[in-house]
């Protein structure tokens, strides 16, 4: 029969059970963890004696040089020659613009470059490229498509451009303005001061002298500037005075509302012989 005594010692053992097992417990955890960096380590030093996976080598494609010998290059290098070709051949095809006759042209390709900074091969292209080539735009827009492109300082050259692009392009003869009719111009320096020069226009006893055109109406003078006259057929003329030096004076004769390319050169050769009487008329 169990006494008083063996009941405590009993209930005492049962107690120091639990504390011993965690304490067990407890020493186990520290001595896994302290096993453990070690382990890290071992493994870090493992794998760095470990020798390197060499990559597989890539195919190679074999070609011949210029003089025949064989010559290996790599996949890769062969498509980057693929791919740069097709770039450099449009580059050359892009920055090298077609070449235009010039002689259809109102002036000259230097003088153009000069004063805008592009010669008539590019401001062909450009116009090209707006568009403007099938035909579609009336000289206006032409025109506006110009100054879009010119700097301010250049703007007279306008005009210019629109004109010369419309000729080589088909859109416009020579000679031919905006409105569908022709123009002729001619022009010369003369060896008399400018008053001498407007007098032997304005007046009509002078001018019987030397100027032979029956029928033709002189409408409207602006004194030492300009003379307006008028032909039985419509045509009209616009006589035009420079001072070039106290002793020479240039004067430009347009002929304008012609019918025809052959109505420019007839007038052309009319005040050409005009021209040549009023010198002899100026030196007497």
């Amino acid at each position: 029969m169990a006494t008083r005594k063996t009941r405590t010692a009993a209930r005492k053992r049962a107690t120091k059970k639990p504390a011993r097992k965690v304490a067990a417990k407890k020493t186990r955890a520290k001595k896994t963890a302290a096993k453990r960096p070690a382990a890290r380590k071992s493994a870090r030093r493992t794998a760095a004696k470990r020798p390197a996976k060499k990559a597989a080598p890539r195919p190679r494609v074999a070609t011949k040089t210029a003089a025949g010998k064989p010559k290996v290059t790599t996949h890769r290098q062969a498509a980057r020659k693929a791919a740069v070709a097709p770039r450099a051949e449009t580059t050359r095809r892009v920055s090298a613009p077609p070449a235009v006759d010039t002689s259809q042209f109102p002036c000259g390709d230097a003088a153009l470059r000069a004063a805008t900074g592009k010669g008539w091969s590019e401001w062909v292209s450009l116009l090209d490229a707006s568009g403007a080539a099938a035909g579609s735009f009336d000289h206006r827009r032409m025109l506006d498509l110009v100054m879009q492109s010119l700097p301010e300082s250049a703007g007279w050259w306008g005009q210019m451009i629109s004109v010369g692009y419309e000729r080589v392009r088909g859109l416009r003869e020579k000679h031919e303005t905006c409105a569908g009719d022709f123009q002729s111009t001619l022009s010369r320096t003369f060896p008399a001061p400018l008053f001498a020069a407007f007098a032997a226009w304005a007046d009509k006893g002078l001018r019987q002298h030397w100027l032979d055109a029956p029928g033709l109406d002189f409408t409207k003078l602006n004194m030492g500037k300009n003379i307006r006259a008028r032909w039985p057929d419509g045509s009209r003329l616009d006589i035009r005075f420079n001072a070039s030096g106290p002793d020479k004076c240039q004067i430009v004769v347009d002929t304008m509302k012609l019918a025809d390319a052959e109505a420019v050169h007839k007038a052309k050769a009319f005040w050409q012989a005009q021209f040549e009487r009023l010198q002899a008329y100026l030196r007497i």
